[in-house]
Parts: structure tokens; C-alpha cells; sequence
């Protein structure tokens, strides 16, 4: 509603002028704290679109089985993954890139892998942040491909461009990229990680960990045209935070997830959805980013050519901030 049209309707309705006073001022504040415009048009200055891409579309694609856990298609992943953080210069946590773990489903114990590089700060420090996203999808069911280009080889990729940027700069922490297995069946890997970083002798332990960024479905906006952000009760300074990471490209972010078309409460319980459940269940501060549910989610056309490149590298230098930020924003 425009102002003119807003001093036409109190004139109209003949409101006392102290009304008038205090709601003028309470659309002016609206109409200037509403961050940005969620434009379209961002001012990228390392992640470049090509490799994002690259990544999503050898991840989705039909070599690699829609990466089931427990399949070829994942033992595919892992070795991608592998040979993708030794190029960057990402150190294997514990003298492995890999992290195996069991779970229990389905009246049966299965097995999954988690892999896991690390970036030392530039000057010794005993303060750790991790970056998450989970590598497997649904698989195949028949002759039924599931790609999983934003559920979730968006995240990976965004992952991998923030670790590649990472390993050039000046860190002021250490860094663990995680990319978790068994997450659909259950958070699976994510539980197993935690597990092991909760042992006094684990290296870093829970808590040396100022934040866990978790990435889970980044590439494919709705409207608006945005990031959603879940976790800001983590922190007190969380506008702060959130000002920083829209101030970085222009990306528009949003904290928490809008509830669904036609839906006046949430129907997705956020906070379990993905992998920074087992976190803030260890209490380890942590930030989700991620896109609402779309038409294409868990299913067959969750497909590389839907995903926004632009968007996908927009959120990847916008994460990358809580990697450099300071650590006093993070304290609660």
C-alpha cells in the first residue's frame, strides 16, 4: 500500500491524528527494515557459475545412481569427493577422508560413509567451524531415476567453492567440510559425526565448534526470490549476522521458512529436517540454509537444468561470510 494511498484511507475513515501519527510511523519503519529487495542481480566476486554447474551435473547424473547409500552410486560420490578436496588442498580429518559409521533401519544394520576434509587456520587456534551437506539421495526405484540436483548436489557443490575460496585466504579458524551419508533415511551420518566430535579426545571436539553451517537444498528459489535461514535463536547478535550475509552479494535472506502456499502454519518440523538436528541436540550453535519445498522435490525431475546457478553461487558467497566473521557474533 502506497503512503498516498494510506493517508487516503485514515482521511476517509476519520481517524484521530495521534492513530494517524503512530501507524505513519509504523509503515515508514516497515518500508525501511525490510532488507533487501531480493533482487536478482548480485555482485559475485569469487564463486563463478560454470563449476557449480560442473559439480551438480556429474553428481545428478545417471552414472552416478540418484547415490543411494549402500550403493555404487554412492561409493561413486565418495570417490568424486575424495579426489575433489585433495585438489583443493583439504587435509584428511584423522588421516582419512573417510568416516564409516553403522545405523540401525529397517529391522537391519546398514553401513554409510561420511567424507570429511579439514582447512587449518592460518595461526594456530583451538576454535573449529564446520560446513555440512549431505551427498546421498533416494537412488533408483525401478527404472525410476532420482537425481537429487538440489536435494542435495547443490549443497555439495556450494560446499566445495567455499572450501576451494577457503584454502586461498587468510582462516582465522580451523574448518571441517563434512559431506554426510544416510541423511535421507534418517540423519544418519550426521548423528554418527556428532557422536564422534562429543569424545573429550576427538579433534575438534564439541566444544572447540563455534558454529556447524548446514547446506540442504540451495539452488532452486521460490518467490520471493531468497535464502532461507534457520537457527537464528542460536545467536543474540543474529541480525547482525543476518545483515553481514545480505551485505555480501545482495542476496535477499530470510529467517525461517515461510509456511506452504495455501497453508497458514508450518507443516515441515525445520529444526529436524536435516542434518543440524544432531547438532543442536549435542548443543552446538548452528545455522540451516536451505529453499522451500518445491515441485521437483524427491522426485525424478529434480534435475541439473532446473537448478539457478546465479542463485547457487550468491548463496555460496553469502555462507562463506560465517567462515571469516567474527567470533564475537557467534557468542550467545
Amino acid at each position: 500500500m502506497t503512503l498516498t494511498r494510506f493517508h487516503s484511507l485514515v482521511c476517509r475513515i476519520r481517524l484521530p491524528i495521534h492513530v494517524f501519527t503512530v501507524a505513519l510511523l509504523i509503515l515508514l519503519n516497515g518500508c525501511t527494515s525490510n532488507g533487501p529487495s531480493c533482487k536478482r542481480l548480485f555482485e559475485l566476486t569469487w564463486s563463478q557459475h560454470s563449476p557449480l554447474q560442473q559439480d551438480v551435473t556429474l553428481l545428478s547424473s545417471a552414472k552416478f545412481e540418484g547415490r543411494k547409500t549402500g550403493t555404487q552410486g554412492a561409493e561413486l560420490t565418495r570417490q568424486f569427493l575424495i579426489s575433489r578436496m585433495q585438489s583443493i588442498g583439504l587435509q584428511p580429518w584423522n588421516n582419512t577422508y573417510q568416516h564409516p559409521f553403522e545405523y540401525d533401519y529397517q529391522f537391519d544394520t546398514r553401513q554409510g560413509v561420511n567424507i570429511i576434509g579439514v582447512l587449518n587456520a592460518t595461526q594456530t587456534t583451538q576454535d573449529w567451524r564446520v560446513v555440512v551437506a549431505h551427498y546421498d539421495h533416494l537412488g533408483k526405484k525401478g527404472s525410476r531415476l532420482y537425481p537429487g540436483a538440489d536435494d542435495n548436489a547443490s549443497g555439495i557443490a556450494a560446499m566445495l567453492a567455499m572450501a576451494a575460496h577457503a584454502s586461498t585466504q587468510p582462516r582465522p579458524v580451523n574448518i571441517l567440510f563434512v559431506a554426510t551419508d544416510a541423511e535421507e533415511p534418517g540423519l544418519f551420518g550426521g548423528k554418527a559425526l556428532v557422536d564422534q566430535l562429543k569424545l573429550e579426545q576427538s579433534n575438534p571436539n564439541s566444544t572447540q565448534i563455534e558454529l556447524t553451517v548446514n547446506l540442504d537444498m540451495v539452488g532452486h528459489p521460490g518467490r520471493p526470490y531468497s535464502i532461507y535461514v534457520e537457527g537464528r535463536r542460536n545467536f543474540t547478535q543474529f541480525d547482525a549476522i543476518q545483515q553481514r550475509l545480505e551485505q555480501t552479494v545482495g542476496l535477499c535472506v530470510r529467517a525461517n521458512h515461510p509456511p506452504e502456499a495455501g497453508r497458514t502454519t508450518q507443516r515441515v518440523d525445520w529444526l529436524r529436517a536435516s542434518d543440524h538436528y544432531p547438532f543442536h541436540q549435542a548443543q552446538i550453535p548452528w545455522l540451516y540454509f536451505g529453499v522451500p519445498p518445491h515441485a521437483d522435490y524427491h522426485q525424478p525431475t529434480d534435475s541439473a537444468n532446473k537448478l539457478d546457478y546465479n542463485f547457487l553461487a550468491a548463496v555460496a558467497e553469502s555462507a562463506y561470510e560465517l567462515l571469516i566473521i567474527d567470533s564475537y557474533l557467534l557468542k550467545k
